[in-house]
């Protein structure tokens, strides 16, 4: 009984050392902010740069992704599904950013971010953005959204939606105080 006693409390013990296989570390939303913001910056960056391989990385491939933005004549633009948003990303970079040749917007300035995590693979973010213009003495003020979801090799943009403000301009020295 005694051996028996001892065998059942040592294999408790050890069975409260281990780790469980399914326990994950605790979800840390400072550090999966900071990854899905590298993320939109890669996407922006390498948009306007015309670096349309560097760009489609930041993007799920999902047939569920879905791009909405408003066009100055007050009608709206909508990629639904992957192939839809890589047709149009891809023919944009290539008519008009042109590997970098055409800097429509050389600057981005944006506000801190609200963010919400739904759970630890699925997060909105929504911020105001500030487009340059070619001089950099006006900026374009845009609301922005991003649906982002965590995929195998990383946080993916899932949705976005873009709203600019194209008629009322806003001088650059008074975003200063913005990276």
């Amino acid at each position: 009984m005694k051996t028996l006693l001892s065998i059942l409390s040592a294999g408790m013990i050890l069975s409260c050392a281990q780790p469980q296989q399914n326990e994950r570390p605790a979800f840390d939303e400072t550090r999966e902010t900071e990854a899905i913001q590298a993320v939109i910056r890669s996407e922006t960056d390498n948009f306007y740069a015309g670096n349309y391989e560097g760009w489609k990385k930041t993007w799920s491939h999902s047939p569920y992704a879905y791009q909405a933005w408003n066009l100055d004549d007050g009608t709206v633009g909508v990629a639904s599904g992957w192939e839809k948003i890589d047709r149009q990303g891809k023919g944009w970079i290539e008519s008009i950013y042109k590997n970098g040749e055409n800097v429509i917007h050389p600057s981005v300035k944006k506000e801190k971010p609200e963010v919400h995590f739904f759970n630890d693979s699925l997060a909105y973010l929504a911020w105001k953005q500030y487009n340059a213009d070619k001089t950099e003495k006006l900026y374009y003020v845009s609301h922005e959204t991003r649906l982002m979801q965590k995929e195998a090799d990383g946080w993916k943009i899932l949705n976005v939606s873009a709203f600019w403000d194209s008629k009322n301009a806003v001088p650059a020295d008074s975003l200063k105080d913005l990276p």
